[in-house]
């Protein structure tokens, strides 16, 4: 081969211009992922002086996503709070404050069954015996299962007291004309349905936990 054409010789594939940007490009595209810091959407929440303020700026865009992106199945849950309900509670829920029942987003696939005062039974496999389930129909009243676990809200963070606890009401109430506006919960009995939510886990007798009531964001009928 001639000198001149062998000087002329195209360089190795690792050392060719288009190569090398290449790898550039990839090693500072990787660079920009890991420096990146992901933002968790419940610590976006827009400000608020009420609670009704405060629930329409955020029920649709900060408390459902956060639910819907947290929620763990509710038999590993159950099973992780019957074993222990604090161990349970630092891994996968929330809370007002310590001393406060945990709140955890869920979700689930049952039957609809009758149910106790307020709510559906929902017949689900993988819960713990003696642990029964139901899902909230309305009025869903002033639990705080949907503030708990779709909210960083704390005590302080209104100056009027009062508007704290509203806003359990307030997203309760966004939660049933989302849900239950265009669904009739008498007509669910016998049939399957996909649940996300959140619930409390705590006592209304004060004595052992047999029963868990989830507040939906999000119910879908099975065909």
């Amino acid at each position: 081969m001639p000198e001149n054409a062998a000087a002329r010789q195209a360089p190795p594939w690792w050392r060719r211009r288009s190569v090398i940007w290449s790898v550039v490009g990839v090693v500072v595209a990787v660079a920009a992922v890991a420096s990146t810091t992901f933002v968790p959407t419940s610590s976006i929440a827009k400000p608020a002086d009420t609670a009704a303020e405060y629930a329409d700026l955020n029920y649709e865009s900060v408390v459902v996503p956060t639910i819907v992106d947290e929620a763990q199945p509710l038999d590993t849950l159950v099973v992780a709070l019957v074993a222990d309900a604090d161990a349970a509670g630092e891994k996968y829920g929330k809370r007002e404050a310590e001393g406060k029942p945990w709140g955890f987003a869920t979700d689930v696939t049952g039957v609809v069954v009758e149910g106790e005062f307020g709510e559906v039974g929902l017949q689900v496999e993988g819960i713990p015996e003696g642990i029964t389930v139901g899902v909230a129909v309305p009025p869903l009243g002033s639990n705080t299962a949907l503030r708990d676990a779709g909210t960083d809200l704390a005590f302080g963070d209104f100056t009027n007291q009062t508007e704290f606890q509203k806003v359990a009401i307030e997203l309760n109430n966004r939660a049933v004309a989302s849900v239950y506006g265009d669904l009739d919960p008498a007509t669910l009995v016998g049939k399957t349905v996909s649940v996300t939510g959140a619930f409390t886990w705590t006592s209304t007798t004060g004595g052992d936990i047999t029963h868990v009531t989830i507040y939906p964001v999000k119910v879908e009928v099975q065909p």
